[in-house]
């Protein structure tokens, strides 16, 4: 569970650096006015070697998260505890508490 966690930490790390990295379609702007309509809107042209490193790690970080969130969740679900006797006991000085400001209250009116 712990070498999951640490790789999954790895590529959200090298998924934001290679993001940040790579070069935005407004970067290429300036040439969309000299350059025609195939410029402006964009020509798709083959994937960059940054863009297929990006594709992967996601693809990585996806099922990492995936299977993260399936170990994570077999742990024990919450158990609801009732009150016994003894949780009672606690609460105690508060009823007491409230029974002395309701009896202030009616002797103030």
């Amino acid at each position: 569970m712990g070498l999951l966690l640490v790789l999954h930490i790895i590529v959200s790390i090298l998924l934001i650096v290679t993001i940040l990295l790579q070069v935005g379609k407004g970067a290429t702007t300036g040439a969309s006015f000299g350059g025609g309509v195939r410029t402006f809107f964009g020509v798709m042209g083959a994937i960059s070697p940054l863009a297929k490193v990006i594709i992967v790690l996601a693809i990585i970080f996806m099922t990492t998260t995936l299977f993260m969130s399936v170990f994570y969740s077999r742990g024990k679900p919450p158990q609801i505890e009732f009150e016994t006797e003894t949780s009672m006991v606690d609460k105690k000085p508060l009823l007491v508490a409230s029974c002395w400001l309701l009896q202030e209250e009616k002797n103030r009116t």
